[in-house]
């Protein structure tokens, strides 16, 4: 065996062992699967959970991206509390990212939940722990959600993931309606939107779920006189 073969060898032992460790550190009491789901909730709304090998490592990397300081301060308490690690922030024109490169949090991640725009799906394995239903979304709306003046509106070419939205709002009492839209330009993907319009739907959304979202909360508040 040559000399750089043997460091790599080393190498690759040490991050084993670094990484074992950082996983045995992970602990699943309930507070911390509510935050799994908050997490999980932002990055399937904004997000994106990379995991790319290459021939010599493997590259590991969760973004997030918020328009809101609230949101972001959310976000990153939540990173802190489950895996005790800060994520990097960086401004951009329109918002703020916040990433984390770490294999821990990637495959932790990906072993409860799936993401990316067309194929995000909530962590259901969460959801036997109260209030962890409610926490994915509000961080899912929060991300990707909009507020008008009487209502609340979420769209996606994700039709699975959707799906499972509308179940989940209707597991909670919060009355929805839903809609395709077919873009002329047949190369683009069939948008899914859900509407909450109604003032008890809005009202019970409101109490259960909420936003992590300043601006958001703040429009939806005032159309409820609150």
């Amino acid at each position: 065996m040559n000399y750089s073969e043997r460091n790599r060898k080393v190498a690759i032992s040490r991050w084993k062992k670094v990484h074992e460790l950082e996983l045995s550190r992970i602990k699943n009491t309930q507070e911390i699967i509510r935050h799994k789901a908050l997490i999980c909730g932002f990055l399937a709304g904004d997000g994106s959970v990379q995991e790319k090998k290459r021939k010599t490592f493997s590259y590991c990397q969760v973004d997030f991206f918020a328009d809101d300081k609230k949101m972001l301060n959310d976000y990153v308490y939540s990173i802190k509390e489950v895996y005790d690690k800060t994520p990097t922030i960086k401004n951009e024109n329109q918002f703020i990212t916040a990433r984390l490169s770490s294999k821990t949090v990637v495959q932790d991640l990906k072993k409860i939940a799936s993401f990316g725009i067309k194929t995000w799906l909530p962590p259901e394995s969460l959801f036997s722990i109260k209030g962890t239903k409610e926490n994915w979304l509000r961080g899912f709306f929060s991300a990707e959600g909009y507020v008008e003046p009487n209502a609340i509106k979420i769209q996606t070419v994700n039709e699975a993931g959707m799906t499972k939205v509308v179940e989940m709002l209707n597991d909670l009492g919060i009355d929805n309606k839903q809609y395709e839209y077919q873009p002329k330009d047949i190369n683009h993907s069939k948008v899914h939107i859900i509407r909450i319009t109604k003032k008890e739907a809005l009202e019970r959304f409101y109490n259960k779920v909420g936003f992590s979202h300043y601006k958001k909360a703040t429009v939806l508040k005032k159309a409820l006189g609150l």
